[in-house]
């Protein structure tokens, strides 16, 4: 074999490699270019600052974020700060993939008719852009979508589509309360039977009498108001529980005699209502929790009385 003849067969056997290359970046992007246009645009300048409404569409129920400030609100009540971030991360982080179908046929299948989608509706600078969420992709964390006016679907690398199933209450901030458990000096409990008072010595939390406590309960208290406190629900005016009188509550006063805190708990057994001071709205917490916030007297004695 010549020289010359050797050159050419490397230079041929050269542009086969390139092509099967290039064959094969293009299936791995599912067989065409990335897309451009509005659905592309739909992420773009979209964050917690520059959006000034949020509104989530599935199903027949309907999901309002709406900012207050610096923090947000859904449907007229307080948002968990965390959730509200994790929406806009999963925004920022969504990437617009391959085109999946143009054929309006297709859409019912994907999940993307008007009639089976949900939508995901963001006010951005005075004007309102749309996007129609349909049934989950082939892969994880992929999801179809469309713009209404358009027959086009795309597959989305995004973790958008939980946002449609998640419930109000987990839209919901569920921290009871947050105070500066520093300036606590003196705890009055009351549940059931039991009233008794903790007050703040120079090294150890006591009884009012003198008597030792547990260390550990009594940082479980402080726990709970200092942050800790979360519900694992709400409580409607039509739950049974909202029916039950008060069972007792447990009150924070800073040195000065000022209430920091005070946490109201329904009557009964397991889960039961509570209240802080100052917010209408009705929690839900668990046993575990009530026994935390509101212990009984001989739970907080010292292991060695």
């Amino acid at each position: 074999m010549s020289q010359k003849t050797l050159t050419r067969l490397l230079a041929a056997l050269g542009i086969v490699v390139v092509l099967w290359a290039g064959a094969t970046l293009l299936s791995r992007r599912g067989g065409s270019s990335a897309p451009t246009g509005e659905i592309a645009a739909f992420f773009e300048g979209v964050d917690s600052s520059t959006v000034t409404g949020v509104t989530i569409a599935n199903n027949g129920d309907t999901t309002e974020l709406e900012p207050q400030g610096d923090t947000w609100e859904v449907n007229g009540f307080q948002a968990d700060s965390g959730t509200v971030a994790r929406f806009f991360q999963a925004i920022r982080d969504t990437k617009v993939g391959s085109l999946a179908a143009s054929n309006p046929a297709n859409h019912a299948r994907m999940g993307v008719s008007a009639d089976s989608a949900g939508s995901l509706a963001l006010e951005v600078g005075g004007s309102e852009r749309t996007l129609l969420l349909g049934k989950a992709g082939p892969r994880a964390s992929t999801v179809y979508a469309r713009l209404p006016d358009e027959d086009d679907v795309y597959l989305l690398d995004s973790s958008l589509r939980s946002s449609l199933t998640r419930g109000l209450d987990d839209w919901r901030n569920r921290r009871m309360l947050a105070i500066d458990t520093s300036k606590v000096s003196r705890i009055e409990v009351q549940r059931g039977d039991d009233d008794f008072t903790l007050v703040r010595g120079d090294s150890a939390w006591t009884f009012e009498d003198g008597a030792a406590t547990d260390s550990v309960k009594v940082q479980g208290i402080l726990g709970q108001l200092g942050g800790g406190l979360v519900a694992s629900r709400f409580v409607p005016d039509d739950d049974p529980l909202a029916a039950l009188p008060p069972g007792g509550s447990t009150t924070a006063y800073s040195a000065t005699g000022d209430v920091l805190a005070k946490v109201t708990i329904g009557g009964g057994d397991g889960d039961r209502w509570a209240m802080a001071q100052g917010d209408s709205v009705r929690y839900r917490l668990a046993s575990f929790r009530i026994d935390l916030i509101t212990p009984t007297e001989e739970s907080v004695e010292s292991p060695g009385m």
